[in-house]
């Protein structure tokens, strides 16, 4: 015991030469060393300088780092020259653009839905709230209290993401309560003790959000006659009366407006069909809160605790009730529930995730399936992590901060496998392979550098749409039916409005007529016709509302298409120009732009089926956490035939400058290590490298690129 003690205090010591002392980093490191002693385990070396610096790069900013900033590193005389790259690292757009793959993975963000523009304005909403550092339980309550148009807050696109309201539910419990209740829904949990009921109660808190609701739905006119009958329903006679009496005062009111201005009721059936079309773009663009909505029981619910088609009360799974104060819906008592301090699994859920996002494995697992009996592999290190992370007011960015900073996650990588059911006592972080999003950043860093800055640049575009929408909205529910048709009618006068309507009728009659003919080309060339003259008529509402400017921009900008730098990456001139004539030729032979030029973070999201992230296991976003880092070997000829041909052939690759710049082959050979692993290759490497050289001469240096690229050194975090 006494000669493991003494080993312990010699690495400590060690490892203390390079990592800050933060008191909080210290105290992990203390709560771990006592499980080291108890358990006799010896805790890894403190990592190297060159090791370091790459995983810092990949584990904060996710790529590695160009020689540039290695050898910047690596050459610093500072003392405390660690904590100085981790804060600079964590201040980074690179951490921003990491943070978000990571998170777009657990919330399953994609631009594969209904609402493409509400998508793409929550994957920025997020982005913006990383980079912010905006405290974690206020992101939380913000996304579960969400609501308005997505020119408000893109924060509705949490919402938006799931057509079932019962399916989201279990989602946001799995997600931020850790905890898997999806089974619930049909029927009791067979393996925990959430009944369906349980289910339904929990699922009460956020079923009054309508998420297919429309803007157009204010435009109709406030009041009784915009209610509708749905309102009439549990009405009293009295009630009824007086309602139906108000209903009908208002009928007479608008038609003598229509008569007084001279408003046709050809002019308002022109506008109701313009609305059709303009309601398009609109669509899930709106989440809406009802504080009465709640669910039922399903039909076929056989437990005798109660009825099938019975509305279920709002009530939480476990600790205390979440109880609205006066002048607060039951949404905002869910949200303060779920991200209170005191919630039993809250905090717990996102320290542990952090911390394995840190060092590879959770003091729980799986991160997500928690239950009552759940207990963590250092129960007194886990507790102290919840304290952390309130003491820091759930700064994601400071809790990472300290971590990152003990002597542990500074220490020399595990390289065994930790077997299932066996507790692993953290010697050192686990050894993990990049994800899909780090293998394609690092190949945007080898062929183009430093990209970082590109990623906190906004969408110009997206938020010029949202802009036009807005006044767009704002001015059909501030002029109603009417208002617009008195807009349509001095923008269009001379228009003969009846013609319109029945050259319309007439070609879809016709449309019918020959598709039950037999002949649908013909039909469908017709009924093309009728829609165009619709969607003109749409055209002209909305330019007399907004400016032929504007609408004619928001008509280019519909479809949710990434604008902005994500559009096709620009010719770089100035690096064209600077290459010799025979570089610019095979230049403008392979393609004057590379398709490495964005970030992860910043092409669509998850990337089409058979893209290189796909082929490296990115999430296809379907469920929580779903990318996989398991090797493959399309992946291996993806790096060789893919975007890597890219890196290592075209001049206007950064490390195909390099490596022709190189004078020599040996230091061709070091520059590849320098760029791949942030490190000079080591003696018994060179001798290796010796041998290939003389045996292949001219083809040793693009051998050993290939090998080096598609090896296990590149492709893990050491």
């Amino acid at each position: 015991m006494k000669t493991t003690q003494i080993i312990l205090a010699a690495l400590f010591s060690a490892a203390s030469l390079h990592a800050a002392s933060l008191p909080e980093s210290t105290k992990i490191d203390s709560l771990l060393k006592q499980e080291w002693e108890k358990n006799k385990v010896t805790p890894n070396a403190p990592a190297t300088d060159t090791v370091l610096v790459r995983r810092l790069y990949l584990d904060i900013a996710g790529r590695i780092p160009t020689v540039e900033e290695s050898q910047e590193f690596v050459n610093s005389k500072a003392t405390d020259k660690r904590a100085q790259l981790i804060d600079k690292l964590l201040n980074s757009d690179g951490y921003t653009s990491n943070m978000f793959n990571y998170w777009a993975d657990i919330l399953r963000l994609t631009d594969n839905t209904k609402g493409r523009t509400a998508a793409e304005a929550y994957a920025e909403y997020v982005k913006r709230c990383l980079k912010e550092n905006k405290p974690y339980d206020q992101f939380v309550r913000d996304l579960i209290t969400s609501e308005g148009g997505v020119w408000d807050t893109g924060a509705i696109g949490f919402y938006m993401r799931d057509d079932n309201k019962l399916d989201h539910l279990a989602y946001t419990v799995q997600v931020f309560l850790g905890t898997s209740i999806v089974c619930a829904q049909c029927h009791n949990h067979p393996f925990d003790k959430w009944s369906q009921k349980d289910y339904y109660g929990m699922a009460a808190y956020t079923y009054g959000m309508d998420t297919k609701g429309t803007a157009l739905a204010e435009t109709k006119g406030k009041g009784a006659a915009g209610k509708g009958g749905a309102a009439v329903k549990g009405m009293t006679k009295e009630e009824r009366r007086k309602f139906i009496a108000a209903h009908q005062a208002e009928r007479d009111k608008a038609e003598e407006e229509q008569k007084s201005k001279g408003i046709t009721s050809e002019d308002l059936a022109m506008v109701k069909n313009s609305l059709k079309d303009i309601a398009k773009p609109l669509r899930y663009t709106i989440a809406k809160w009802s504080d009465n909505k709640l669910p039922t029981l399903p039909s076929d619910y056989k437990y005798p605790d109660a009825k099938a088609g019975q509305t279920i009360q709002p009530k939480t799974l476990f600790g205390h009730e979440a109880v609205a104060a006066e002048g607060q819906t039951r949404l905002n008592a869910f949200a303060n529930w779920m991200a209170a301090p005191d919630n039993p699994r809250f905090t717990t859920v996102i320290a542990n995730r952090m911390w394995k996002k840190t060092f590879g494995l959770g003091l729980i697992e799986p991160v997500d399936e928690m239950t009552d009996s759940t207990t963590p592999s250092n129960g007194e290190l886990m507790e102290y992590l919840n304290q952390l992370m309130v003491e820091q007011k759930y700064s994601l960015k400071n809790f990472q901060r300290i971590l990152y900073n003990t002597e542990t996650y500074q220490r020399t990588a595990n390289v065994k496998e930790v077997p299932l059911g066996e507790t692993y006592h953290f010697a050192g972080p686990i050894l993990r392979r990049m994800s899909a999003e780090q293998v394609w950043d690092s190949m945007v860093t080898l062929a183009k550098g430093n990209v970082d800055g590109e990623t906190s640049e906004e969408n110009e575009q997206l938020h010029t749409y949202l802009g036009d929408m807005k006044l767009l909205v704002d001015t059909m529910q501030d002029k109603g039916i009417m208002g617009l048709a008195e807009i349509a009618k001095r923008s269009n006068d001379g228009t003969d409005k009846t013609a319109v309507l029945a050259k319309m009728d007439d070609l879809r009659k016709q449309s019918l007529a020959a598709q039950n003919a037999g002949d649908k080309e013909k039909g469908k060339q017709l009924a093309a016709q009728a829609e165009k003259l619709r969607r003109q008529g749409a055209n002209d509402l909305v330019t007399a509302m907004i400016g032929d400017d504007r609408a004619r921009e928001m008509r280019q900008n519909y479809g949710g298409k990434k604008g902005g730098k994500n559009k096709g990456a620009e010719v770089d001139k100035e690096a064209l120009m600077a290459l010799s004539k025979e570089e610019r030729k095979l230049a403008i032979k392979m393609g004057t732009t590379l398709s490495l030029n964005h970030r992860a973070s910043e092409i669509s999201s998850p990337a089409k089926p058979g893209h290189f992230l796909r082929t490296f296991g990115q999430s296809d976003r379907e469920l929580i956490s779903n990318s996989n880092d398991e090797a493959s070997v399309p992946q291996a000829l993806a790096l060789l035939n893919g975007p890597a041909s890219e890196v290592l052939n075209n001049p206007l690759s950064k490390l195909h400058q390099a490596l022709n710049a190189a004078p020599t082959t040996d230091e061709k050979l070091e520059a590849l290590y320098l760029a791949f692993f942030s490190r000079k290759p080591t003696e018994c490497e060179k001798a290796v490298i010796a041998q290939v050289v003389a045996e292949r001469g001219d083809k040793a240096v693009a051998d050993v690129t290939h090998a080096l690229l598609t090896g296990s050194q590149f492709l893990f975090i050491q």
